[in-house]
């Protein structure tokens, strides 16, 4: 069996040609397998994109869950916190929860009268006055340690214990030495600082000026009275800073490093006298 085609071209090309059905069956048969190839092909991609599509969505909405689950979890938490202070106000104005009333199968009986606000009950009452005598008792402790405090400031601010000149070096020492003009045994009352002519000198504490001028022995001399019989002598001096019944603050400039008096070059004599008598300053400087 055969069929016969005709090919429409121009009258004079037209031609007819015969197709056994042998071969228009397997030509049928290798269309048939492509179109079956194509569809198994485009399945299995499609599969394996939609198994990636699967895979990947979990990843994308995790941290999503676990950010609305952290949020939920958080307004619960202040909602809870907030419920227990409620009831905790609830209680303190209204005293204990009342019993639940139960009742019987008989018809409840009246009640009525006019609506007055709640009062405390007398056990919050007492509490309260409790609490106020407790923080009126730590009040006052709180004040008594805070006046104490200011007159331990006060007191360690009049003890002459800052160094009258930062950084300078330590030359002649309290006590006995040999006498720079005479070469002689003989008692130094302070301490010697070496300090350039000009160097800023300060209050070793705080103080009322007592004196302010020159002296012989000393040249121009500043003298700081701190109280508790305490006592700062600043020596040699180029110029005076300060003048008589001036308040001083610890560190407060007071006069600059000179060599007048009885000096053998700029330096700075300090001393410290309790009840007029002169000590050692390195019991009070802190610097030494």
């Amino acid at each position: 069996m055969s069929f016969v085609m005709f090919a429409a071209g121009s009258t004079s090309g037209s031609r007819v040609r015969t197709v056994s059905v042998r071969a228009l069956l397997l030509g049928s048969g290798f269309v048939a397998l492509g179109l079956l190839a194509s569809g198994v092909g485009l399945g299995y991609w499609l599969s394996v994109q939609s198994a990636l599509a699967a895979q990947e969505r979990p990843r994308l909405a995790l941290p999503f869950a676990v950010e609305q689950l952290g949020a939920l979890s958080g307004r619960l938490f202040k909602l809870e916190s907030q419920a227990g202070q409620l009831s905790e106000r609830i209680g303190v104005m209204q005293g204990a929860a009342p019993k639940p009333v139960l009742q019987s199968n008989a018809k409840a009986a009246g009640s009525g009268g006019p609506w007055l606000p709640p009062r405390l009950a007398q056990e919050a009452l007492d509490d309260l006055g409790a609490l106020e005598a407790r923080l009126v008792a730590v009040e006052q402790r709180i004040g008594l340690v805070a006046d104490a405090a200011t007159l331990r400031n006060l007191a360690l601010m009049r003890l002459p214990s800052r160094m009258p000149i930062e950084g300078a070096e330590l030359g002649s020492s309290f006590g006995n030495r040999d006498d720079p003009f005479t070469g002689r045994r003989a008692f130094h009352s302070g301490l010697d600082f070496a300090a350039g002519h000009g160097t800023e000198i300060r209050a070793a504490a705080g103080g009322t000026v007592v004196f302010a001028g020159f002296r012989p022995e000393y040249g121009w001399v500043v003298e700081i009275e701190h109280g508790n019989d305490l006592t700062t002598r600043y020596a040699h001096a180029s110029r005076l800073l300060v003048k008589v019944g001036a308040i001083v603050a610890p560190g407060e400039l007071i006069a600059a490093v000179g060599s007048s008096g009885r000096s053998t070059g700029p330096h700075l004599h300090f001393e410290v006298l309790r009840h007029g008598e002169a000590t050692d300053p390195r019991l009070y400087l802190t610097g030494l």
